[in-house]
């Protein structure tokens, strides 16, 4: 009789089996992606690139208008011109219409701003010995005001009227205000005037008073308010620029505000208020 001492368990070849098999297992897990990590996909990185060469090209274009906008700043040129109040008229100034013989004045024929002829009464005086005479305009203008009053007692020569002489050249009076201003006023310079009906006519300063005016001394030499002119003791710098034949209309005295040609000057010196680049 024979006994069976087989134990049950795994057998060899089973174990071999197992073995090889974890074996195989364990090398295989090496080669599987860690839990967790990050996987890139191809081509992500793209984006990032596009942007950064966007900003690379937003900088450089920044650069170059930073650079263009100094340079004209530094070398580039502006207009730059003094506005002034002026008066178109004939002349350096108004004629003054005087009696030629000592009277009353009785009453005027006429007032300001009114054309007149050669020979017409302007005013009726009565003498001592009571007759009347006129005071007759001395040639064809404008009446530019009036320097006396109806009652007043004249001696020979007394002031009665102001006239803008209508055969005197066409002159364009300005007026400085400030000694600045009067400083930046030369014979040669241009002045552009906007004549009425003719557009803006350039014109050439011929001459410059010396010497300040006090505005009040300028009474009469207008018909109409200037306007940018003082009143009182303020002085008054008065510069005068020809008109071309051409361009002058036959009006009497007309306000204006012209422009005086100081040349160029670059940018900066416009935000900073300096002098003109001639």
């Amino acid at each position: 009789m024979s006994v069976s001492t087989e134990v049950d368990g795994p057998r060899a070849g089973d174990a071999t089996a197992a073995t090889s098999t974890a074996g195989t297992t364990r090398s295989a897990a090496p080669a599987s992606a860690p839990r967790g990590a990050a996987v890139l996909e191809p081509g992500l990185d793209r984006p990032v690139g596009l942007v950064g060469a966007r900003l690379w090209a937003a900088a450089a274009a920044l650069l170059l208008v930073v650079g263009a906008g100094t340079g004209w700043a530094l070398f580039g040129t502006l207009p730059h011109t003094l506005a002034l109040p002026a008066l178109l008229a004939h002349g350096k100034a108004p004629q003054t219409v005087r009696a030629d013989r000592a009277g009353a004045l009785l009453a005027y024929r006429v007032g300001p701003g009114q054309l007149v002829t050669r020979g017409q009464p302007l005013a009726v005086l009565r003498t001592t010995d009571g007759t009347e005479v006129t005071v007759p305009a001395p040639e064809d203008g404008t009446v530019t005001s009036l320097l006396s009053a109806p009652g007043a007692e004249l001696a020979p020569g007394a002031a009665v009227a102001s006239l803008d002489a209508g055969e005197q050249p066409r002159t364009v009076r300005l007026f400085a205000t400030t000694l600045k201003q009067a400083g930046q006023l030369a014979p040669g310079r241009t002045v552009l005037v906007p004549v009425p009906g003719k557009g803006v006519v350039r014109a050439t300063i011929t001459a410059v008073d010396p010497l300040p005016a006090r505005a009040d001394s300028l009474d009469g030499s207008f018909s109409v308010p200037l306007p940018g002119l003082p009143a009182g003791e303020a002085p008054v710098w008065t510069a005068y620029a020809l008109l071309p034949d051409a361009e002058s209309p036959s009006a009497g005295p007309v306000p204006l505000t012209v422009s005086v040609d100081l040349g160029a000057r670059h940018p900066y010196q416009a935000v900073f208020g300096t002098g003109a680049k001639r």
